[in-house]
């Protein structure tokens, strides 16, 4: 008879509990080896601290994981368990996560520090020009493609989740975002901030472009300075999203709103099928090492959502790569040093001109009469004490070749000399 083998139950999870966090977050050693030392903010995930490692004194943000519903908090769980994954990915555009743990009950991920500073603070505090925004738009961007590169959507994309230190932005706030592939494309749990959530999203359904639809509004709102879709209610502008097209100010310029739109397709599949597609519409780099380039816009191209293929073209052709020759100015750069650009050097007139001129040549006198005994003595030590130092040897020379010269005059008449005799006795 056979005898039926039940599997071991899984362990239940440790019960989460939140107010022992609050009691006891900010004693020494709550959380091992790190001290906490203040809050830097919270969203629908969690709850961001500032800490600071014991041993070396640096800083790092911890993100406690505020899940209460059981299903949730196991997707969740097992979402953690890919941290060793996405921690791998080293982008300077994306806040790098460093480890990973639980305290009572409650998931944190160990993240680098960024700063205090966010593009939503930037914006609230207003006057950015075009080209600071897209600056800091183009890096956000580029840490997102580094994340689609690595098979991972962020799906909570939003200007609080940009980091801000210096001149340099960076992503967040993505460890709980999911793994896709060919296979498993859809999200299974969560959703982004309204204000900046595909339309997709209602249906429990994303991908890559979900987060191209959130770069749209964040481009948006970088540009102009409101996100497109506003409304009284979270579902109004949920609503929006799905049905209503966004609203441009006058001064838009039609490339940046060509862009913009078609970013913000209401059909996934009408976007630009990639971040890396949007930044060549935006003549943006693409790759670490090619140069940022904001100069005037491309030539706007006309886009209709209606009528998009499925199969959505590139908006615009990559930007020519940096080192382009340098227009020569008035002259060949080929017959200048370095193929550097000549620029002739303009006459100056008038008195003032003839007043510089002229004390300019009373100086150069000046300083020749001055070193004229130094290049005296100096062309002496030179060459004429060496002169004088060779004379010895010279005559030397002289009177050894003299004497081999009359040595051989000798040898030559004694030679004829004994000819001759020897002539006259025969």
């Amino acid at each position: 008879m056979e005898v039926s083998r039940s599997e071991p139950a899984p362990a239940p999870a440790p019960r989460v509990d939140w107010e022992a966090f609050y009691r006891s977050y900010r004693k020494p050693g709550y959380l091992a080896g790190f001290e906490i030392v203040n809050k830097l903010g919270g969203g629908m995930f969690g709850l961001v601290f500032k800490a600071r490692k014991e041993s070396i004194g640096k800083d790092y943000a911890i993100k406690f994981l505020k899940v209460d519903d059981d299903s949730v908090r196991d997707a969740v769980m097992r979402e953690i368990d890919n941290v060793s994954f996405f921690a791998q990915i080293d982008h300077p555009n994306l806040v790098s996560i460093e480890d990973k743990g639980t305290v009572d009950g409650i998931p944190y991920l160990v993240m680098s520090y960024a700063g205090d500073d966010t593009l939503q603070k930037r914006l609230q505090a207003g006057g950015m020009t075009r080209d600071d925004a897209l600056r800091i738009f183009v890096q956000a961007a580029r840490g997102v493609q580094s994340l689609h590169e690595h098979s991972l959507v962020h799906f909570d994309l939003k200007p609080a989740n940009i980091f801000l230190k210096g001149d340099v932005a960076r992503v967040g706030d993505y460890g709980l975002s999911k793994l896709v592939s060919a296979s498993r494309n859809s999200l299974s749990f969560g959703r982004g901030t309204p204000y900046y959530m595909a339309p997709e999203m209602l249906q429990r359904r994303g991908d890559a472009r979900s987060d191209v639809y959130s770069l749209g509004i964040i481009l948006f709102e970088c540009l102009y300075g409101d996100v497109p879709f506003r409304g009284d209610s979270e579902w109004e502008v949920l609503r929006k999203h799905e049905t209503a097209a966004p609203q441009f100010p006058p001064h838009a310029m039609a490339a940046d709103r060509a862009v913009v739109e078609r970013c913000l397709a209401k059909r996934p599949e009408d976007r630009f099928p990639s971040v890396a597609d949007l930044l060549r519409a935006l003549q943006a780099p693409v790759a670490l090492g090619e140069s940022l380039r904001l100069g005037a816009p491309p030539p706007a191209v006309a886009f209709d959502a209606d009528r998009a293929p499925s199969h959505a073209a590139r908006f615009a052709e990559p930007p020519p790569l940096p080192g382009d020759a340098i227009a020569p100015i008035g002259r060949d750069p080929a017959d200048s040093p370095y193929g550097m650009p000549w620029r002739h050097a303009g006459g100056s007139g008038g008195l003032l001109g003839l007043v510089v001129r002229t004390l300019f040549q009373v100086i150069e006198a000046v300083l020749f009469l001055v070193l004229l005994p130094v290049r005296a003595v100096s062309a002496f030590a030179g060459r004429g004490l060496v002169w004088l130092l060779r004379l010895p040897f010279r005559i030397l020379g002289l009177v050894a070749r003299l004497v081999g010269l009359l040595l051989v005059l000798a040898l030559v008449v004694l030679v004829v000399v004994a000819g001759l005799s020897l002539v006259a006795a025969l």
